[in-house]
This record gives C-alpha cells, structure tokens and sequence, in this order.
C-alpha cells in the first residue's frame, strides 16, 4: 500500500513539475519552430527560442513578467537582428487581462513583435 501511495504521488508531481515548467513548453515550442533553444547572447543573455526569423521570449501568461516580456523581445531583437516575437504560456485562468494588455501596447505602439498563445493546460 506504501509502494502504491508513493508511486501515485510521484505520478502526480511529475505532471505539477511539467505544468509549471516554462522551459519544457519552449522546448516544445523552439522544436516545432525549427529553432534554437537557450541561444546564448554575447553578454550571457538567453534567448528562450531563436528561429531564422525571430527571438522569443517565453513568460507564462498569468503574471507581471508578461509585461516584461515585451522589453526582453525587442532586446533579443536588437541582439540578434531577428524580429522580436512573445510566447505566452496559459496554465491558470487568470490569464485574459494578462494577455489583452500586451496586445494592447503591441497594437498602440505599432511594434512588430509576433505573438503566440498556447494553452497548456489540456497537455497534462
């Protein structure tokens, strides 16, 4: 019964660890996009995803580093003179208001950041 109790438990950690793991979803990401993961900038920077066209920044999309995430793309931008793009991750429900205001700095300043949303809470 011990060995059943252990076992679902670590079942059950091993989805909570991939859940909240942001570097496994731009892994995911920077694979499908045909990119390089953790690019590493001349002043020790990372790039969480680098493509022939872009440099992401990944930020889970239910917080205040998603505001964040807009300085870092067009600062990875800058570096590698690749166009800046956002990957914000949803892994809570509280990510609406989160998301409709990067969008809206992005439409009111015109800037050319590409953004993409995964949900990544129907992955488990």
């Amino acid at each position: 019964m011990k060995k059943l109790l252990l076992s679902v438990c670590f079942i059950i950690a091993l989805d909570v660890i991939a859940l909240e793991n942001e570097d496994y979803y731009n892994r995911q990401f920077c694979k499908e996009e045909s990119g390089q993961a953790e690019y590493r900038l001349p002043d020790l920077s990372r790039v969480d995803c680098l493509t022939d066209t872009h440099a992401f920044e990944a930020d889970w999309a239910d917080g205040l580093k998603v505001y964040e995430s807009i300085g870092q793309s067009l600062y990875y931008s800058a570096e590698t003179g690749k166009q800046p793009g956002i990957l914000l991750l949803i892994r809570k429900n509280s990510f609406e208001k989160h998301i409709r205001k990067v969008k809206r700095v992005i439409e009111k300043w015109n800037l050319p950041i590409k953004l993409v949303i995964r949900d990544v809470r129907d992955t488990e």
